[in-house]
């Protein structure tokens, strides 16, 4: 997406890596967030607005240039307790062809997982996290498959998703953003690269 600053930004600040709360930071990374009313009151509204904001900024190769000052590590989401807000907000960009405008976007709210696999999908590098700065070297076990309802607040409905692989990853794990857990949680402290044979790599 190529941002034009001056129309596309849903709110005023251009998005900084100040807006970031860290896990250095347990009272809110740690917290467990709340479901918000809807519609969403102005101070809520502001938190998705930044959050997808951020998202879209930190994928425009032209705007946010590698090296300069305030370069933010691009990011497929964002949750609201990692700007801050213990509210049960994320927002996820998925930007599968730019070309040709194959890009998903979902800005969910109250989000909840409603079935998933037994079977187990993992990032081949590992997960990463705006929120932690140290890297946590090992495999994030999670379902495969999962099937979510939360309310989109991009299309203004109640909705239901199957997402498997990639997807599936990247929702659960800001949707664990809200119930206070990071990716690391997950790898096995004994041995963190730790392999079932059935086990899907992604």
């Amino acid at each position: 997406m190529k941002l034009d600053l001056e129309k596309d930004l849903l709110q005023k600040e251009i998005p900084t890596n100040k807006w970031l709360w860290k896990d250095s930071q347990p009272e809110v990374i740690r917290n467990t967030s709340v479901d918000v009313e809807l519609p969403l009151n102005e101070e809520n509204e502001l938190v998705m607005k930044k959050l997808i904001d951020f998202v879209r900024y930190s994928q425009d190769p032209e705007l946010n240039v590698k090296g300069k000052e305030d370069y933010l590590r691009p990011a497929v989401g964002l949750a609201a307790p990692q700007i801050g807000s213990n509210t049960n907000m994320f927002f996820t960009r998925f930007e599968w062809d730019e070309e040709t405008g194959d890009i998903e976007e979902f800005a969910m709210i109250n989000t909840k997982i409603i079935a998933k696999s037994e079977q187990i999908t993992y990032l081949k590098g590992g997960e990463g996290c705006l929120s932690v700065d140290k890297d946590h070297q090992g495999l994030v076990p999670r379902s495969y498959k999962i099937k979510i309802r939360g309310y989109d607040w991009l299309t203004k409905k109640t909705i239901e998703l199957t997402l498997r692989g990639y997807q599936a990853i990247v929702f659960q794990h800001e949707i664990e953003h809200n119930v206070g857990k990071l990716y690391y949680d997950r790898i096995n402290k004994e041995d963190p690269y730790k392999l079932e044979e059935d086990w899907i790599q992604v």
